[in-house]
């Protein structure tokens, strides 16, 4: 039995080895804060129900957050590479996680929350710093084992989801809200501390640094026209990039709407502090997947990863629509196949995109494609906040046929533009 265990362990312990320096220091500290960020993540939409905020408009704050989350990230690469990667981060953090949460935590009407997203949105403006202090500095062969790893702890963290389940049944939704987010905001300032005295910035941060001293605005914005044309030039990037865009139109509508169709006497009708029982599911499931096939996301095919994760994502999605009222069972199913997806698509997804740009205008390149990301996911909100209002299951079959067209770019990339493997290494 313990060789067993041993030999299931032994690939495992290859994603480990992988991750040091910055990467080993953001693996940790995003373990951990991401404890507190999915009891924030799983229950906001529906503390923002139980203080007034209607379903619809749960979807226009959605469009508010990533309106903002489209300025910033435009400003991100400058940043970046201006006042550098470590700085960008621990200060963003500490403003933009900071008072969101505190204005959540004592909220009393839609307000509150405008004003929390209108903040927050501008976190995003971190972005292009956390990936470039994540991938550079680490060998390209090692990325997908470290993305695999990050993959992990973000699944880790999701066991203790029903904590905060425990929190709503014991205390009501709007106490328990309250607890949830002032929690949220001490984890991200601690971590954001943390972090100021535990990263070092990157050799590639210290010369775009240097090369940016005094550079003028107009220069910066050179760089984006520059970097925007070089995705749009090359066809396999673009295509790609197209395939993250539509991704995060989709994960808009299910990441805002799916829990309050669970709960909705409309939809699933599920208790509310029995929708955290779905995160620990998909929690466990993730975590096992990583570590069964350790050796596939560190070495295996990345293309064919894509394709596996997609199709599973898509089984999800309809047990998920077909969940009938009162039970729980297909939507279990949801979060167990949705988690298995997760597994293969996102370490393929995030190493293939590391590699793929020029090292040197990583952050430029990081910056642009994060703003058409979230300029493509801007209408999401709204829209899928006025087909729940016209019937709660509209906004997720939306979901699925987006879906199947990103599934079809995917197969379209594997196959015409001869994406070989060793791209996304």
């Amino acid at each position: 039995m313990m060789r067993r265990l041993g030999g299931l362990m032994g690939p495992a312990q290859g994603l480990f080895a992988a991750v040091e320096g910055n990467a080993r220091v953001l693996v940790i500290t995003e373990g951990v804060s991401a404890i507190a960020f999915h009891w924030y993540t799983t229950y906001l939409p529906l503390y923002m129900v139980a203080l007034g905020v209607s379903e619809v408009q749960v979807g226009l704050l959605a469009s508010v957050l990533i309106a903002t989350q489209f300025i910033s990230t435009l400003l991100g690469g400058y940043a970046a590479d201006r006042f550098g990667r470590k700085r960008m981060l621990v200060v963003a953090d500490i403003v933009c996680w900071g008072a969101p949460m505190l204005l959540y935590a004592v909220a009393q009407n839609p307000w509150y929350f405008l004003i929390g997203r209108l903040i927050n949105g501008f976190v995003y403006i971190v972005m292009p710093s956390f990936e470039c202090l994540f991938v550079e500095d680490v060998p390209t062969e090692r990325r997908p084992a470290v993305f695999g790893m990050l993959r992990f702890v973000y699944a880790a963290a999701n066991l203790f989801v029903p904590v905060a389940g425990l929190l709503v049944a014991s205390l009501g939704m709007v106490v328990a809200g309250r607890v949830i987010m002032a929690t949220t905001m001490v984890v991200a300032v601690a971590t954001a501390i943390y972090r100021q005295f535990t990263l070092h910035e990157t050799q590639m941060g210290q010369e775009r640094m240097a090369a940016m001293a005094g550079a003028s605005p107009v220069a910066a914005a050179r760089d984006y026209l520059i970097a925007a044309r070089a995705i749009v030039a090359d066809r396999p990037t673009a295509t790609f990039l197209g395939v993250r865009v539509l991704f995060g139109f989709v994960m808009t509508i299910w990441n805002t709407y799916a829990v309050i169709y669970l709960t909705d006497a409309l939809g699933v009708g599920l208790p509310k502090a029995a929708v955290s029982i779905l995160p620990f599911v998909s929690a466990a499931a993730t975590m096992v997947m990583i570590v069964l096939a350790a050796n596939r996301i560190r070495l295996g095919s990345p293309a064919a990863n894509l394709v596996i994760g997609q199709l599973l994502w898509l089984a999800a999605a309809l047990c998920f629509v077909a969940s009938p009222a009162g039970t729980m069972v297909l939507a279990l199913l949801w979060a167990l196949m949705a988690a298995v997806s997760s597994a293969f698509f996102q370490p393929a997804s995030q190493s293939y995109w590391a590699n793929v740009v020029d090292e040197r205008k990583r952050a430029q390149i990081y910056s642009a494609a994060s703003a058409a990301i979230a300029l493509g996911a801007l209408p999401a909100g709204p829209l899928a906040g006025a087909l729940y209002a016209a019937n709660p299951r509209a906004p997720f079959v939306l979901g699925i046929g987006v879906q199947v067209v990103v599934f079809g770019l995917i197969l379209s990339l594997r196959k015409r533009s001869g994406w070989s493997e060793t791209q996304c290494h």
